[in-house]
């Protein structure tokens, strides 16, 4: 963190080695992801270097929280579902203008206290890590991202290999455990996406489709359902101080190895009197210990297993494995007797998600019959097609006489009025051929014998009969539209600023395309680089209007394909400002390709080409 003495703000700065080989893919992504206004993104200030170092300097605010601090102390369920859903849609965003995450953990997004929730390190972070993907590869790595946020949300743990502030997830010989065996109270939704994408590796194909997955959410945050670990539930929650309990029961130490498996019979006096036995005790022997805060007889027993003293391998883990199950046990015993205490504790959160989760599933199920039903009601197979035998006749719609042939005095009058149609059809159509070219003056249009003398012919301006780029001179006509345009770079990396590409044609001369920041005037002995302009379908293309905010070469090639090989309409060298290539004659294509081969060396001594607008006709 830095102070911004000229704004008197705090500010965050990544500072970054000049001689870094990640260093100048780090620059242009972050130059990239500050062109992204979404209010879910940290805003990006100021991108520059000098002599020896680079940095990326971003917005601040100290009242927000990494999603890996507040996981550490445990989220709701549906506070994760409302986390995950919002950064889903930021990256989404950010895939619409061709931008990737490719690095989201825990520690890149944060949540202020209102509840509004940012993601920090568009791209840069996964130009700094060497992570370079593109297309569905790019969109599925971030939907996956997702996930293993809700994942650390509902857990506590981060279930991918990157490294976090988190502990790893844990895991057994098929992968990473799900999120149901980790915690309490976790959405069947939820766990289920967890599954597939962190097991089965099928997961959503982009950040989208996962907020699709677990719509709908809160706008605002949740502070209930929590998805308890399993550990707290059974003991910890189960155990604490409920209706006039001990308090400083519940802080008191125990042996670390001791595990309660079940619900104790003592009540809280005959509690701690058992668990400073087991604390106090040196033998070799398994520990008994008694948990804390519920009632009942005193004369059944309370089972406990501990793993200290045992020599056997796997006797820890076999320990652990029937404290588990003896816990879950004891629960539902205490369930079904009325162990309000417990009970309550325990189900709470997950007897909510329950409920919810069937009332959605009970609409779905609802909707899906409904769909069927009306799909079978319309659907008449061959077979089961009435025959015609079976029908009902029809109501008589006119007299029965109707159905006699007509009398030798109805046809005569049948005739005579068709008769009269025709005739009246033909006069209305000679008078109307008659009167065709009465208003015309055919000798303007043809030309007259008796004046001897040829029409009288427009004189062109001189001014524009040979606009800048040569060509047979300029036709008025409507500007043709461009539906969308990318960077080109065919000797590099196939793309150059594409995120700008659209400032080209926004009807806006403050905004501009630039080519990348190279250290030679000849793009690096790239040859050039340029745009290609998509028209949607095969134009004639006659002039290219182009706003030069600087002088250089540029070259306009149209063609089917994008690139410089197909027709070229013009160039133009060592002019700025409004210029206007014109070719000799119209050049048709669907791509139109601004190809420039000189740069302009800026302040920072950087050769770049820009391109402000440009105007097809």
């Amino acid at each position: 963190m830095a102070r911004d003495s000229d704004l008197e703000r705090d500010v965050v700065l990544l500072v970054l080695p000049l001689d870094d080989p990640h260093t100048d893919a780090a620059l242009d992504a972050a130059r990239r992801a500050s062109g992204v206004g979404h209010p879910g993104l940290t805003r990006i200030l100021d991108v520059d270097h000098d002599d020896e170092r680079a940095w990326v300097t971003e917005s601040f605010r100290g009242d927000d929280r990494s999603l890996a601090e507040l996981a550490t102390h445990g989220l709701p369920a549906e506070e994760v579902r409302r986390i995950t859903g919002e950064v889903a849609l930021v990256l989404e965003a950010a895939r619409s203008r061709g931008l990737h995450h490719l690095a989201i953990s825990p520690d890149s997004v944060f949540v202020g206290p209102d509840g509004s929730v940012r993601v920090r390190g568009l791209a840069v972070d996964a130009a700094l890590a060497g992570v370079d993907e593109e297309g569905d590869e790019a969109a599925a790595l971030d939907g996956a991202g997702v996930v293993a946020l809700a994942y650390a949300g509902l857990t506590g743990s981060w279930p991918l290999q990157t490294s976090t502030s988190l502990p790893p997830a844990p895991r057994d010989a098929t992968g990473v455990l799900p999120p149901s065996h980790l915690a309490v109270g976790v959405p069947s939704d939820l766990d289920t996406i967890c599954r597939e994408t962190l097991a089965d590796d099928a997961g959503p194909s982009s950040p989208g489709d996962y907020a699709a997955s677990v719509s709908p959410w809160s706008r605002t945050p949740v502070d209930d359902g929590a998805a308890q670990p399993l550990d707290d539930a059974t003991s910890d929650d189960g155990a604490a101080s409920h209706d006039g309990a001990d308090a400083s029961f519940a802080d008191a130490p125990g042996p670390d190895d001791t595990q309660v498996i079940g619900v104790t019979p003592a009540a809280g006096a005959a509690a701690q009197e058992h668990r400073s036995t087991a604390v106090d005790s040196d033998d070799d022997e398994p520990t008994q210990a008694i948990s804390r805060g519920a009632t009942a007889p005193s004369d059944e027993p309370t089972q406990v297993v501990s793993a200290e003293g045992s020599d056997e391998p796997g006797a820890a883990r076999t320990g652990r494995g029937a404290a588990a199950g003896a816990a879950a046990v004891s629960v539902a015993g205490a369930l079904a007797g009325g162990g309000k205490v417990l009970g309550e504790r325990v189900g709470r959160a997950a007897q909510r998600t329950r409920e919810r989760a069937g009332e959605a599933a009970a609409d779905r199920r609802a909707q899906r019959e409904a769909i069927r039903s009306s799909e079978s009601r319309d659907r008449v197979s061959l077979g089961s097609a009435g025959s015609q035998d079976d029908l009902e006749p029809p109501a008589p719609l006119l007299p029965a006489d109707a159905s006699e042939p007509p009398s030798r005095e109805q046809s005569r009058v049948v005739v005579a009025i068709m008769a009269l149609f025709v005739v009246v059809a033909l006069v209305v159509g000679a008078v109307g051929v008659s009167k065709i070219g009465d208003n015309t003056d055919l000798s303007a249009i043809f030309g007259s014998d008796a004046q001897g003398a040829d029409p009288v012919r427009p004189t062109q301006s001189s001014s524009t009969s040979r606009p800048s780029g040569g060509g047979n001179g300029a036709r008025t006509s409507e500007p043709i539209p461009v539906i969308g345009a990318i960077g080109y770079d065919p000797n590099g990396d196939g793309a150059e600023h594409n995120s700008e590409a659209q400032r080209v044609y926004d009807d806006d001369l403050s905004t501009s395309w630039t080519t990348e920041g190279y250290e030679s005037p000849n793009f690096g002995n790239k040859g050039g680089v340029g745009i290609v302009l998509d028209l949607g379908q095969a134009r004639q293309v006659r002039s290219a209007t182009l706003q030069l905010p600087q002088a250089t070469t540029v070259q306009v090639f149209v063609g089917d394909e994008a690139g410089i090989a197909g027709t070229e309409l013009g160039r133009s060298e060592g002019k700025n400002g409004s210029v206007t290539i014109t070719g000799r004659s119209a050049a048709r294509g669907q791509y139109v390709t601004i190809w420039f081969t000189t740069t302009v060396q800026g302040d920072d001594g950087r050769h770049r080409a820009s391109l402000a607008e440009v105007v097809l006709r």
